[in-house]
């Protein structure tokens, strides 16, 4: 009697052993539920930020689209076949310029898609001031069309003087639309026989930097602030002059005029200013721009720490300033394309 008793007893301690244990992990999972609940509720449920509607109506999309998204914007795009409009610009917006709604409501914006086709120039033959300015003034289907130039290359020619357009691609007579670059291939002159200082004076200074360069100088610029936006980039003086003879290593000086920005649109010329270090040693040290343009070199020479580099430069989209000495990165810098 005594043995079933105990059995009993035995039975009935494993019995509530095994419902406590059961108990303890059904709370324990329970609690984890409501803590995760309450967390997932909280994210879900946070107060949303309140953004007031900028006016994109006849801004280019691709300017403005990723202001848009850092705003807490969602874009939805509906395009339009047009013959008569640019490719690419904002028609019309809902909700309207200046409306306050929530983070990450949606904007709906209509964007013109251009059918327009435009048959390439022949450039080749013409000087590279002239190849652009043709480039900024075709037409098409009685409308005004400008078509940006791409890559801008030099090489020595023994038969051509400098900045003349030897190549272009696309070539003369294909069609094409009007986002398309063309890049150009420019003469650069007999280095040999003739290294004389071209004529960059009036000329842009992206288009003189590498001709400058191919002749082997070292070029140093002094900044001319202007108020005429429309002149910022221009060249408006150089030393030496025009048909002077140079040798590799002569300092060309060049003064560039320049307009000071407040905010920084998809394009507009920069200008950048880097105090080398003291801790860096003398060397070669190289200021390279990557943009969406291209990557290309836009200060090069021997300096030493404590100089200071100075240069002009035209900036598409978001730019990062790689500074180099004697090949090796010892800085970075960026420009980000700001918000409208």
């Amino acid at each position: 009697m005594d043995t079933e008793k105990q059995e009993i007893k035995k039975s009935t301690f494993t019995y509530f052993s095994t419902f406590r244990r059961i108990a303890l992990v059904i709370f324990i999972a329970f609690s984890i539920f409501m803590t995760v609940s309450t967390i997932i509720l909280i994210f879900l449920t946070k107060p949303s930020r309140d953004v007031k509607m900028v006016d994109v109506v006849g801004k280019r999309l691709i300017d403005v689209h990723n202001s848009l998204t850092r705003k807490g914007l969602r874009i939805d795009i509906k395009f339009i076949d047009v013959f008569d409009i640019d490719d690419g610009l904002i028609l019309s917006q809902y909700p309207e310029a200046g409306k306050v709604v929530n983070e990450n409501s949606t904007l709906k914006v209509v964007v013109s898609r251009s059918k327009i086709n435009i048959e390439t120039p022949n450039l080749v033959g013409i000087e590279l001031p002239v190849a652009i300015n043709k480039l900024k003034n075709l037409h098409s289907l009685g409308k005004a069309v400008s078509i940006p130039p791409g890559i801008i290359s030099y090489i020595p020619s023994e038969n051509k003087a400098d900045n003349i357009v030897l190549g272009q691609n696309p070539r003369a007579g294909e069609i094409i639309t009007p986002d398309r670059k063309i890049n150009l291939l420019v003469s650069a002159g007999n280095i040999k026989n003739d290294n004389a200082m071209p004529g960059v004076t009036g000329q842009s200074i992206d288009l003189a930097y590498d001709l400058l360069a191919s002749k082997g100088v070292v070029i140093r610029e002094e900044i001319v602030e202007t108020a005429d936006i429309k002149q910022s980039g221009i060249i408006l003086s150089q030393a030496p002059q025009k048909g002077s003879l140079l040798k590799n290593g002569d300092i060309a000086v060049i003064r560039v005029m320049w307009h000071a920005i407040k905010e920084h649109p998809f394009t507009a010329y920069e200008k950048v200013e880097y105090i080398i270090p003291g801790d860096q040693k003398p060397g070669l040290y190289e200021a390279l721009v990557d943009d969406s343009m291209s990557k290309r070199i836009r200060f090069s020479g021997n300096m030493r720490p404590g100089e200071k580099i100075v240069f002009i430069f035209q900036r598409v989209g978001v730019a990062k300033i790689i500074f180099t000495n004697d090949k090796k990165t010892i800085r970075i810098l960026s420009i980000d394309v700001e918000d409208f």
